[in-house]
């Protein structure tokens, strides 16, 4: 059998989309699974759509644990998806990901898929796969709050000239300092957002790698880097205001250059959901239009079949 309790997050659904999320929600209840909600998306469910009647009771970052969920389902894209890992952080709820609608690769149960998805969830026939995690640690200076993130660690700079110098060290060893807007550390999970747009490659999230993907580097032969995920990497920078933006996932704090920055693989996993007929090849494939060719239009995807 399924989860008896589902806890349910987002940060905003729209008029177009509340419909089939309704539908999904009414369908775990009539097969008898108590739905909790996030305090701040039940408001806001509640105000718009008035459908308060959905849920037992609500939770917060500090208390999910103790509503006894046995899955988060997360409604919105990918944004709202690391988001919820600062909801289950090392408390092993795995979470499955709904797509509103946006580009998802950890979001990506569609709207078609609602029936399936919910007959899925009851009767237990899922899998999950433990998605590595990075850990930050600023010396001399603060980054508050939950200190892992699932996607990546960013530093950029804080205007729009002056670019930075960002001395990087794998534990005691010197890399190399990248002038550079910016530098991207990031996780396998996290291979396919902020670092593929900065030209870092696809890494499957078993692979045992942290990926250092500069942004707008000054040197044309920086490239992106793959390390093991073993290490410390280690970060100092400089720049000509004397400060930087780090952002861990989709946080962001301002800070000074005389701090030190270190990263590592996290000490614990987030479980994601797979549903049947899912995986990252798949996904892959699905969200980044490969194969739109009208040449492959004829089943090419069979012919080794």
């Amino acid at each position: 059998m399924g989860p008896r309790i589902v806890a349910v997050y987002g940060k905003n659904v729209s008029e177009g989309f509340f419909p089939y999320l309704r539908r999904m929600l009414c369908q775990l209840k009539e097969r008898n699974i108590v739905l909790d909600c996030e305090d701040n998306f039940k408001k806001i469910l509640g105000e718009r759509f008035d459908c308060k009647d959905l849920f037992r009771e609500v939770y917060n970052r500090d208390n999910l644990l103790a509503t006894g969920a046995e899955m988060l389902l997360s409604i919105g894209g990918d944004g709202t998806f690391l988001d919820a890992v600062l909801y289950v952080k090392d408390s092993g709820i795995p979470v499955l990901g709904m797509n509103t609608g946006h580009l998802g690769f950890l979001a990506n149960i569609s709207v078609e898929e609602i029936d399936a998805a919910v007959a899925y969830i009851d009767e237990g026939k899922y899998t999950t796969e433990e998605r590595n995690l990075l850990c930050l640690n600023v010396k001399g200076g603060e980054f508050p709050g939950f200190n892992y993130g699932l996607n990546e660690v960013s530093v950029h700079k804080t205007d729009t000239s002056s670019m930075l110098k960002i001395h990087a060290y794998i534990g005691d060893i010197y890399l190399t300092t990248y002038w550079a807007d910016g530098l991207i550390v990031a996780s396998p999970t996290g291979s396919t957002g902020y670092s593929l747009s900065g030209g870092g490659p696809i890494v499957h999230p078993e692979c045992k790698n942290i990926i250092l993907t500069p942004v707008c580097p000054h040197n044309l032969t920086m490239r992106t880097l793959l390390v093991p995920d073993d290490v410390l990497i280690r970060l100092k920078v400089e720049g000509r205001t004397g400060d930087f933006m780090l952002s861990l996932d989709s946080r962001i704090e301002k800070m000074k250059d005389d701090c030190e920055i270190e990263i590592k693989n996290g000490e614990f996993k987030i479980r994601v959901v797979n549903l049947p007929g899912h995986n990252y090849y798949g996904t892959l494939r699905n969200k980044l239009g490969w194969g739109e060719d009208f040449r492959n239009r004829n089943g090419g995807e069979n012919k080794l079949k």
